[in-house]
């Protein structure tokens, strides 16, 4: 049996709600490699660096130039977060989502002093507080390693881009 056939099998199987990893009720589901692809590929390399070569008389790239490596690894961060928060929008269905009233202004506090920035985010989009809820909430490390699996991503990768999500996001 292909990987593919397995992944396909497992999913069709998992129609049952289980407990993720903080205790709330959820369903991991496959998510379209597709999808994760085209999002992440909005996400485009910062500019490299021009300095002028006297010796060479001429214009050359520096890749090396320290703006330009903090700049390419913020941009790896936020691709890494585009992919996990696709990934947790389309990779996870839960059982409900609870009231607004017992979880957001928890996360409001944590906005008010200045630890978390919720100001991308549209308070009054049932979608958007969905995908709050989930990220902050509802889904823990294991649940992302998990989620990232069904994706088709390897571990590895699925780690490295959790650890940046919950330290960075």
């Amino acid at each position: 049996m292909s990987a593919v056939t397995k992944l396909v099998r497992e999913t069709e199987l998992n129609t049952e709600f289980e407990l993720l990893s903080t205790g709330i009720k959820g369903r991991i589901v496959t998510v379209g490699a597709s999808l994760i692809d085209d999002v992440v590929a909005t996400i485009v390399d910062p500019p490299i660096p021009v300095f002028f070569n006297e010796d060479k008389q001429r214009d050359e790239e520096n890749p090396l130039d320290p703006h330009y490596i903090v700049e390419l690894a913020a941009t790896a961060r936020r691709r890494a977060v585009a992919a996990l928060e696709t990934m947790i929008l389309f990779g996870l269905e839960l059982d409900e989502l609870p009231p607004t009233e017992t979880w957001l202004p928890r996360l409001q506090l944590l906005a008010k002093h200045g630890y978390l920035d919720l100001t991308k985010y549209d308070l009054d989009d049932p979608l958007e507080l969905e995908l709050l809820y989930k990220k902050y909430i509802a889904v823990g490390t294991p649940d992302l390693i998990k989620i990232g699996q069904h994706a088709g991503l390897n571990n590895r990768d699925v780690e490295e881009a959790a650890r940046s999500f919950k330290s960075k996001s």
